[in-house]
């Protein structure tokens, strides 16, 4: 019984290396765009969303990842080594990655922001931390 209690207390004292720091928002494209270069306005006019959902913003262009918004090592090292399950089309895609490091959805063309704040505040995780900071 003993070395459960220990294993379980080790478990929650040791962060999981299959979770993000962040959520993370991947815009691709074959080029730069005028509507890519949209997409990311949208997106930087709402860079209080974006932090407050802890949602971090990248580019991946021409096989270059760029790192937009809300960046933070752990989530520029996890797009940069899964770049390649994104796919660059001449349309802009934007791929939705959950902090379980799951896709969460894949959309094209412009998207209104509050579309993936919406998407993002009914994940569970989101709700839990809702509750916590009563937002």
């Amino acid at each position: 019984m003993k070395l459960f209690i220990y294993i379980l207390l080790l478990n929650l004292m040791v962060p999981s290396q299959g979770f993000n720091d962040k959520r993370i928002l991947v815009l691709t494209a074959k080029e730069m765009t005028p509507e890519v270069t949209e997409q990311l306005d949208r997106l930087q006019k709402n860079s209080l969303e974006i932090e407050k959902r802890r949602l971090a913003i990248f580019t991946l262009i021409d096989g270059e990842v760029k790192a937009i918004i809300n960046s933070s090592d752990k989530s520029l090292e996890f797009v940069t080594k899964n770049k390649d399950d994104y796919t660059e089309t001449s349309t802009l895609t934007l791929y939705l990655i959950g902090l379980d490091q799951g896709l969460k959805n894949t959309l094209r063309g412009l998207v209104n922001p509050q579309q993936i704040f919406n998407q993002i505040d009914s994940m569970p995780m989101r709700q839990a931390e809702m509750r916590r900071n009563r937002e």
